[in-house]
């Protein structure tokens, strides 16, 4: 029976990046995925990926975002192709709203570059926005994007080239503690590991149903639009990434048109308080949309659908199975996990391999749900 450090199952955002730094360790590595590389299925597709630090998911997340950077950085040089394009990033609320106070709170408490803006002056800044009277913006200079289905390709490049086995299109069948290792199941038979990973996106609930997680799995929509009069406004340098909280607790973003008048600008709702985020239409979006940035959504190009696997704090969940320590958790990323997938994969790997990581992981532990 073969034998490995660590199996890796799903070969998404996360897991791609987990084989990639425990094979550049030169540990031996096992990837599982049902899929195809690179596939459209789960959350780590859709052309662009947010990355800011001014995070008003909470300022304990901002030592993981900065290591986080290096890694970008570090896979451009690696991978030998663009990944982080900064472009600004602009967080809208009135004052009072979570997302323009929780991206204040972290900015001051982590001194990120930042400024803040009235509505007049985010119209002055960057024309194609009209913020109602009263919005407040915070400005993130040095916010960008990264590209979803780029970055795992390379990830997954990188760690077969340092020597890690990846079979796309073989799931893990179940597994089962064996002392202090685990036995992995598969269609081509069975493979005993050190340790496993279970990076397994929308399918987590499934996979790890004996531990009673709180996971919930949500369907969301992106849009890309042709605005009226072209999309010179929305291209990078003139248009930043953005995310607004409205009055009635619906947080619609976009990012601007990266790939010209052929691509269009991306929009769509990253959660509501009004009704379920995935059920906005085109159309309905667009009618959002037009509150904001009056003309973006004058003509709809196409629409990709993705999923968010949800937490009930919105907090990820990754750390060591509440029973199996050779097991290690990442899932429950709530929609706004793929920024982090270089660091928390270097993280998982330690995990995986008996090293503690770099970084306080507490507010993801497994057991945090626990009655």
């Amino acid at each position: 029976m073969a034998s490995y450090d660590v199996v890796v199952a799903g070969l998404g955002g996360f897991g791609s990046a987990t084989a990639y730094h425990l094979a550049a360790r030169g540990h031996r590595v096992l990837g599982l995925d049902p899929h195809p590389a690179g596939h459209a299925f789960g959350a780590s597709h859709g052309e662009s990926r947010i990355v800011r630090q001014a995070y008003f998911e909470g300022s304990a997340y901002v030592p993981l975002l900065r290591r986080g950077v290096e890694l970008w950085e570090r896979l451009v040089r690696d991978a030998g192709e663009p990944m982080l394009r900064e472009t600004g990033g602009l967080f809208l609320g009135r004052p009072g709203t979570r997302i323009f106070e929780g991206s204040l709170a972290s900015a001051r408490d982590w001194d990120i570059t930042h400024e803040v803006l009235d509505a007049d002056e985010v119209s002055a800044r960057f024309p194609a926005f009209r913020p109602p009277p009263g919005t407040a913006a915070l400005y993130e200079p040095r916010a960008g994007v990264v590209p979803p289905e780029r970055a795992v390709l390379a990830h997954l490049r990188l760690a077969a080239a340092a020597g890690a086995q990846l079979r796309h299109g073989q799931p893990m069948l179940g597994w089962e503690p064996r002392g202090g290792a685990v036995r992995v199941h598969t269609a081509a038979g069975s493979v005993d590991a050190g340790a496993l990973v279970l990076a397994t996106g929308r399918w987590a609930p499934d996979v790890l149903a004996g531990l009673g997680l709180p996971l919930r799995v949500e369907p969301r929509v992106m849009h890309w639009f042709a605005p009226s009069g072209g999309v010179a406004p929305y291209e990078p340098g003139r248009f930043p990434l953005w995310i607004w909280e409205r009055d009635d607790g619906t947080a619609p973003y976009g990012v601007p048109a990266l790939a010209g008048a052929a691509g269009g600008v991306k929009a769509s709702v990253h959660r509501s308080a009004v009704r379920p985020a995935g059920s906005w239409t085109a159309q309905e979006v667009a009618r959002l949309l037009g509150g904001l940035l009056p003309g973006l959504g004058a003509e709809h190009l196409r629409s990709v659908e993705c999923a968010y696997t949800l937490t009930p704090d919105e907090h990820f969940v990754v750390g060591r199975h509440p029973r199996v320590p050779a097991v290690v958790l990442a899932c429950g990323f709530s929609g706004h996990g793929f920024k982090f997938t270089p660091v928390l994969g270097e993280a998982l790997a330690d995990l995986a391999t008996g090293a503690e990581p770099a970084y306080d992981l507490a507010m993801f532990a497994p057991g945090r749900f626990a009655a």
